[in-house]
């Protein structure tokens, strides 16, 4: 009896601790994912009725000047998807890590690194797609403006490029924190 007491004692709570985070985070990416997928699901019918209350006209010209945000719309589909794959993964690992198996920490391994490789996907999509298209949205409302002495294109853009690389990078810190925590000695043997 004393030798389990001693045994308990070695115990580290980390992959509980991860396990209980994985769980909460997991469960508020399907959420999140779910909403997102229905977001953008009903986005493509409101993006029709969105103008229908501009004089005939400027409702061509509006729909026009938005569709290089329309055509992003597919980046956010694939960028769903994969969190409601990552989110997966974190419930499953978190179960098996609140019961302290080892596979909790191979398949949260997977996710952490299938996370940081979606959040450098997302920070290449923000460069490459996101900006350019809010850039060019802008650069029309400043033309369809007529001179406002604002350059909103050339807010635009750079605004969403650094509100997505600054995210991306603060949703790095948990797969990364996770690794390197349910990775050290301790927390390892606790797992069987």
């Amino acid at each position: 009896m004393p030798q389990e007491t001693v045994q308990a004692a070695n115990v580290s709570v980390v992959p509980k601790v991860f396990g209980i985070l994985h769980l909460v985070f997991g469960g508020l990416g399907v959420v999140f994912g779910i909403f997102g997928m229905v977001n953008l699901w009903f986005s493509e019918s409101y993006a029709g009725k969105q103008y229908s209350s501009y004089p005939e006209e400027m409702r061509g010209e509006m729909e026009a000047l938005m569709e290089p945000m329309y055509e992003v719309q597919v980046w956010d589909i694939v960028s769903s998807v994969g969190s409601m794959v990552l989110a997966v993964l974190l419930i499953v690992s978190g179960v098996m890590l609140v019961k302290y198996r080892r596979l909790g920490r191979k398949i949260s391994n997977i996710y952490s690194g299938l996370s940081v490789v979606h959040k450098l996907f997302g920070i290449a999509v923000v460069a490459l797609v996101k900006a350019p298209a809010m850039r060019e949205v802008g650069e029309s409302l400043d033309r369809m403006g007529g001179g406002t002495g604002v350059d909103v294109g050339g807010v635009m853009g750079p605004a969403v490029l650094v509100v997505g690389v600054i995210s991306a990078l603060v949703m790095m810190v948990y797969p990364v924190l996770s690794f390197f925590m349910l990775g050290k000695k301790q927390a390892r043997e606790s797992l069987r």
